[in-house]
């Protein structure tokens, strides 16, 4: 019986610490995809921001994954249209590889760092979702979305 509960409070012991290492590289992984798409956005031709603006993401892997690296953006456009969202969606692209390029981001596997994976417009707030591809769990996540684009 004392084996068992031993073996039982191991196996606890060394889920919890994986659990908590994957949460600090999925904080860290925030906080690099929020500097990279907040300095990204700014910088959109179609999306005017009167001040420099501070942005926080939302965890994507609540519903896709743990290990999935891709936060959720959600931003009061008003002016912004359905069919706006391809270019944004281009533009935002570019924008984020060029600051990947600068700060020397490193790239997993030959992927993009950073994937604009979804976009999308609901009572003028403007959604968008940027997969910062760490690993192959996230390379999936954006294969996935990308099947049911809704901006092709």
């Amino acid at each position: 019986m004392v084996i068992l509960v031993a073996g039982t409070t191991i196996l606890v012991w060394k889920s919890q610490k994986k659990k908590k290492a994957l949460l600090l590289v999925q904080k860290e992984s925030q906080k690099i995809t929020d500097e990279a798409f907040t300095a990204a956005i700014q910088q959109v031709s179609m999306i005017g921001f009167e001040k420099p603006i501070k942005l926080h993401s939302e965890f994507v892997s609540n519903i896709w994954g743990s290990k999935v690296t891709a936060f959720e953006y959600s931003i009061e456009i008003p002016q912004i249209e359905t069919q706006d969202l391809t270019k944004i969606k281009k533009e935002l692209t570019e924008r984020l590889q060029i600051y990947a390029n600068e700060k020397h981001l490193v790239a997993y596997d030959g992927h993009p760092i950073f994937a604009v994976s979804d976009i999308w417009i609901f009572a003028g707030v403007l959604h968008v979702d940027v997969s910062h591809i760490t690993n192959a769990e996230t390379w999936l996540y954006v294969e996935d979305v990308a099947r049911s684009d809704r901006t092709k």
